[in-house]
């Protein structure tokens, strides 16, 4: 067998010219400071909204609590839309009445329809949230009743503040078609729809469905918050920062500064004594 001790050797340093060491910190320090500064720089560069990527972010729609809802049924409003999975094994489920009377010229040609929707909301925003990109939005839902000359629907997304005030543009997508767009079994529909916004700290997202029928009072139901059928929302989201130069960097450099200072006025000092050296402590 090998012999696989290993052996040991002590190192003895030469005796250090220290007007030569000085100026070996101080190169020391100043690279030591150029590289923190362009960490710095590197940071704030990174954090150029341009250059982030979006993220996928799936969020569920919940059955937490009802916020609002009008005595017609065509309108219901639920907390919320979160991040955390569906919650009950059989899902919940809202019947709306389509009985708000529109002129649908977008939809329907100029005919009347009668219109009832759903929306789930967020909290309000914590920090300030982005969504770039195409957004999908999928939606459980049928309807029990027979089928009216055009129906249709549409998922979307909206800001409002903590008044509930809408606030800027709703983004959201539709589809229509004669007959029923809904069938009498529960079926999942998407639709995406692109969003470019930056969204302000405080405000609440808004989540909606809106189902219309040429039919006064046309029925349809809303499935969410279980895993056997979950309605939900995915979203690219960007996170957009914008930073400040940091004081703890430049309060670092001044320590580090001060540190060498104060070791090569010792050094200087104890120079004549020395048999080794030792670097500035990292």
């Amino acid at each position: 067998m090998p012999d696989r001790t290993r052996s040991t050797m002590s190192l003895k340093l030469a005796p250090v010219d220290w007007q030569h060491g000085r100026t070996g910190l101080l190169l020391i320090l100043a690279l030591t400071v150029n590289l923190i500064l362009y960490a710095q720089f590197a940071q704030v560069a990174a954090a150029d909204p341009q250059a982030s990527q979006p993220s996928l972010v799936k969020m569920s729609f919940h059955m937490y609590q009802p916020v609002y809802s009008n005595s017609n049924s065509s309108i219901f409003i639920h907390n919320g839309a979160d991040t955390n999975p569906p919650t009950y094994t059989t899902a919940p489920t809202t019947t709306v009445s389509c009985a708000i009377h529109q002129s649908a010229k977008v939809w329907f040609a100029g005919v009347d329809a009668w219109l009832g929707g759903v929306s789930w909301i967020t909290q309000p925003l914590a920090e300030e949230m982005t969504i770039r990109g195409n957004v999908s939005m999928t939606v459980w839902m049928s309807t029990p009743d027979p089928a009216p000359v055009v129906s249709g629907y549409a998922f979307g997304l909206t800001e409002v503040d903590n008044m509930g005030n809408p606030i800027g543009d709703q983004f959201y997508q539709y589809r229509y078609d004669t007959g029923s767009v809904l069938s009498q079994s529960p079926a999942q529909f998407t639709l995406f729809f692109d969003v470019n916004q930056t969204f302000a700290k405080g405000n609440i997202l808004s989540f909606f469905v809106i189902v219309g029928s040429t039919t006064k009072g046309w029925h349809y139901q809303v499935y969410f918050d279980s895993p056997s059928m979950d309605s939900f929302v995915e979203l690219p989201t960007v996170s957009m920062p914008i930073p400040e130069f940091s004081q703890l960097g430049t309060v670092a450099c001044m320590a580090l500064a001060m540190l060498c200072f104060g070791i090569i006025r010792r050094r200087r000092r104890q120079a004549p004594k020395m048999s080794d050296a030792t670097g500035c402590p990292s």
